[in-house]
């Protein structure tokens, strides 16, 4: 394990960010990655069930933090870089494999893997931790029509032992958040739009209460999607985004 950070895998659990929430909440220190063979109460954003077949990468990094959360927000996007180079290095398809917004990679369009961040600690004025909760398809994907998805094994890999993709994985982010310390969200901003998909194209966003049809034209500096609509801009911060 890289300095600094540790790792404990277990062959089950509800969830493996509400491991990280619990060994949080317990007053643990450092940055700890947590991995699971398999999850009994899987989630996704906005509380949507990840179905969690044995063989897919399930894993939480509890990351400590020193700033405010809308810095610490920033490390969705820092850890969708280092996902989406784990799987354009086993693929050996760095074209086809891009980032979603807000948090999702894409091979060929179809999503092979989420991020969920979250929040945790003592109870205390401010979190502690950020968690960014990690799911892979490498083995399964489930069957969704309105989110098409796809695995590793789907994409021709042969070989993808949880085990093997978490320490890519471990290596990866590590990467990535060195780049984000040193040089802030500027750098990881730009590599992000590099990699992303729909950027410049027509797209839909779904908010709770309504639906934007519009052009993505930029992230803003908090990572905020910019949608130009008729006469506007709008920056986005949530919502469920559909290609035309």
């Amino acid at each position: 394990m890289p300095g600094g950070y540790s790792l404990r895998a277990f062959d089950c659990l509800d969830s493996t960010n509400a491991e990280c929430a619990r060994l949080a909440g317990a007053g643990e220190r450092g940055h700890i990655w947590v991995m699971a063979a398999t999850q009994s109460a899987g989630r996704g954003r906005r509380g949507r069930a990840w179905v969690s077949r044995s063989g897919n990468l399930f894993a939480s990094l509890l990351y400590a933090i020193d700033c405010g959360l809308a810095q610490a927000s920033q490390l969705s996007f820092v850890a969708a870089l280092a996902v989406r180079d784990v799987a354009a290095d086993m693929l050996q398809a760095n074209e086809a494999v891009t980032c979603k917004w807000p948090n999702d990679i894409l091979v060929g369009g179809r999503k092979i893997a989420g991020i969920l961040l979250e929040t945790a600690g003592q109870g205390g004025a401010s979190p502690s931790h950020v968690i960014i909760g990690i799911g892979i398809n490498l083995a399964h994907h489930p069957d969704n029509p309105h989110f098409p998805a796809t695995s590793l094994i789907d994409e021709g890999l042969s070989d993808s032992a949880p085990e093997d993709v978490m320490e890519r994985l471990i290596l990866s982010m590590c990467h990535w958040v060195a780049i984000w310390k040193d040089h802030g969200f500027t750098r990881i901003r730009s590599a992000w739009k590099e990699r992303a998909s729909g950027l410049g194209k027509e797209i839909i966003v779904r908010l709770p209460d309504e639906e934007l049809r519009g052009q993505f034209v930029d992230l803003d500096k908090d990572g905020a999607l910019i949608l130009a609509l008729e006469g506007e801009r709008r920056h986005i911060t949530a919502g469920d985004v559909f290609f035309t």
